[in-house]
Order: structure tokens, then sequence, then C-alpha cells
């Protein structure tokens, strides 16, 4: 009877344990709602030229990557946008967070949000940035 008794206090304890590392992996990843900067993302520089081949280049990660959530022109109306999220709509004028080539490459790479999480061990630096591109050009 004590070892099971221990065995469940164990069980409670780690369940406990994975309650709290959740509790501040969410936490770690709130991000402000309102429109804001990122300061230090700003300073970084697109190393790709915003050219035709660099925009091709990133609208077929954008197909394959992102539709999903922020729909087929990047207005935010994906398919999964009605799950619960808010996914961006690159074609207002308002970047949520953060205008800068640098900025949006910071929000891909890192990610912001449960919702938005980073893309930095599913593409590399140059395909993001061929993303940001192309996701300039839906803006007006």
């Amino acid at each position: 009877m004590r070892r099971r008794n221990d065995l469940i206090a164990l069980m409670f304890g780690f369940a406990a344990t994975l309650a709290a590392a959740a509790t501040q992996v969410l936490a770690a990843q709130e991000h402000p709602a309102e429109p804001h900067q990122h300061p230090e993302a700003q300073s970084l520089v697109n190393p790709n030229e915003a050219a035709q081949e660099s925009r091709a280049a990133g609208r077929q990660l954008y197909v394959f990557m992102c539709r999903e959530c922020h729909g087929n022109s990047g207005r935010g109306d994906g398919d999964m946008s009605h799950a619960g999220g808010v996914p961006s709509n690159f074609t207002d004028d308002v970047w949520q967070h953060g205008a800068t080539d640098g900025e949006i490459f910071t929000v891909i790479k890192e990610g912001v949000t449960a919702d938005m999480q980073g893309y930095a061990d599913r593409m590399s630096d140059e395909q993001i940035w061929n993303l940001v591109n192309y996701l300039r050009s839906l803006a007006p």
C-alpha cells in the first residue's frame, strides 16, 4: 500500500511539474495585443534584394508554410484562422509586430505566440528573408 501511495504522490508531483512548465512556456509566449515594435530587430538588414526571384521563392514558402492560417492572399483568413487564433493580415497598413524587414524576419524566425511559433527549425535564414520580401509585396 505504501508503494502505491508513493507512486501516486510521484505521479501528482510529475503532473504538477508539467503544469508549471506549461504555464511558464505560455507566459513566455504572451505578446502585446496592440501594434508594437521590436527595437532589437529593427537593425537587421535584409541581405536579399526584393527582386522577382526572391519574391517568387518567398511565395512558394508562403503557400506551403503560411497560407493555411494567413489565407491565399495574406488577409489572415486561412482555414486555420477559424480555430480561434487571429493571424496577421499582410494586406493592411498595420504591421502588428513591427514594420521593418528585421522585425518581420524575427517574428517568423522566433515566433510570437503559441499560434505563431518560430520557423527557425523549418526554414533557413535565406528562405525567411525571401518570405519577408514576398510579404512586403502583399502590402499596399
